[in-house]
């Protein structure tokens, strides 16, 4: 014989007595232990009790099945062991429930925590420097050393787009003229040169 006892959220206890073969637990009514809760899934565990031996199989629920704070797929219980359905505690007896029922506390997966690193000299400790939230915006005035180099960009950018203007300006008016070369051949001409005559007696 064997027994599962359910320790409930009003801080009351449910006992059931496993009988040899399977038995389903989950939240839907066909379920041969019904635990009404959301975080129970509809199908959500099986227990196969045998002569020697008791195994849960976890049916792929929505929040998983714990035994002793490790979330498995399939596991043999022993004596003791405490079985989490979501967030339903239960303890798993061999025989049946015990006289005194002390409700224990919800067993989450804890990861093993790492050992301490040896002592440093005090001399050698610093005080790490404060980390910025990747979420937290800087503010002030935006950096000088590029701005120059932006300017000549843009600059640049306004010139390229003025003779490219003047350009298809000049081909539609001339039908096809050549902007650059008549430009060439203007600067290229003579200035016509002034000559000043002084008159006798100035």
């Amino acid at each position: 014989m064997a027994t599962l006892i359910f320790y409930l959220e009003d801080g009351t206890t449910l006992n059931h007595t496993l009988d040899e073969g399977a038995t389903t637990i989950g939240r839907h009514p066909d379920s041969v232990v019904v635990l009404e809760f959301p975080s129970v899934s509809g199908h959500h565990a099986i227990i196969e009790l045998a002569e020697n031996a008791c195994y849960i199989t976890d049916l792929k629920s929505s929040n998983g099945t714990h035994v002793n704070g490790v979330t498995i797929e399939e596991a043999q219980l022993n004596d003791g062991d405490r079985i989490g359905f979501g967030d339903v505690q239960a303890v798993f007896a061999a025989g049946e429930a015990p006289a005194v029922i002390h409700v224990p506390p919800p067993v989450l997966d804890v990861p093993v925590a790492a050992p301490p690193p040896p002592p440093v000299a005090r001399a050698a400790q610093r005080p790490p420097a404060p980390k910025r939230s990747p979420q937290v915006r800087r503010s002030g005035y935006p950096d000088e050393g590029g701005g120059c180099g932006t300017a000549i960009v843009v600059i640049g950018l306004f010139i390229v787009a003025l003779i490219v203007g003047l350009y298809m300006r000049h081909y539609k008016e001339t039908e096809g003229g050549n902007f650059f070369q008549d430009v060439a051949d203007k600067m290229g001409a003579k200035i016509p040169k002034i000559k000043i005559e002084k008159k006798p007696g100035e």
